[in-house]
């Protein structure tokens, strides 16, 4: 009889036998960073770093005559006064006005003619001034102060000589003075960016420390 082959039986699998579970080492792992330290919440400015505050800056335009006689000799009628000024605000509404001015009065000639020299005197007078203005509100619009300033006074003179004889003699200079400038000032808004001014300044010059008084009155344009 012919033999039959047995099939060869399957292999077995245990039922209780598991795959091996990966060990994981954690000292491989890359580990997240650090969290960042929180910065402290930086407090709201109080009130001493809003005790001076720059506010605006700008230019000035005024007109200034000398109200004093030996000042009128010299320098003659008005003058324009030119300059910058910047404003910082104080506590309680005070408010602090630094300021660069230069005036340029209209200048004087006298003349002499008694013999035998005949002469002409030409002067012209100026001035450049540094100084800070300290205004108090009085109303919403208005506001008086007080201005000191340090003042170079400059007085340009030609002196001309003219001889009955004939011919004629020159001799021209300039001498310069500082002083300190004070006075007090009185100021009206008229809107955020014009304010008009009205300064009574008295200082001293020359080489016998005569006084000097000048009234002006001027436009501040803020930028």
């Amino acid at each position: 009889m012919p033999s039959t082959a047995e099939a060869a039986p399957a292999p077995s699998v245990p039922v209780n036998s598991a795959a091996p579970v990966p060990v994981v080492d954690e000292d491989r792992q890359p580990r997240p960073p650090p969290p960042r330290p929180r910065r402290p919440a930086q407090p709201a400015p109080g009130p001493l770093s809003r005790v001076l505050i720059l506010r605006a800056y700008g230019a000035q335009m005024a007109v200034s005559t000398p109200t004093s006689g030996g000042l009128r000799l010299t320098a003659g009628g008005p003058s324009v006064v030119l300059g910058l000024h910047a404003v910082w605000t104080l506590p309680k509404g005070l408010r602090l006005r630094p300021r660069l001015d230069y005036t340029v009065f209209a200048g004087e000639t006298r003349s002499s003619t008694a013999a035998p020299l005949p002469q002409r005197l030409d002067t012209r007078v100026s001035s450049l001034a540094l100084g800070v203005d300290l205004l108090v509100p009085i109303s919403n619009r208005w506001s008086l102060g007080l201005e000191v300033a340090e003042t170079r006074w400059s007085v340009a003179s030609t002196n001309t000589v003219t001889p009955t004889l004939g011919g004629n003699m020159t001799r021209s200079g300039t001498s310069h003075w500082g002083r300190l400038s004070v006075g007090p000032v009185l100021t009206f808004k008229v809107s955020d960016h014009l304010e008009v001014e009205g300064r009574l300044l008295s200082s001293h010059y020359g080489y016998q420390n005569q006084p000097v008084n000048t009234a002006a009155v001027g436009l501040l344009w803020r930028f």
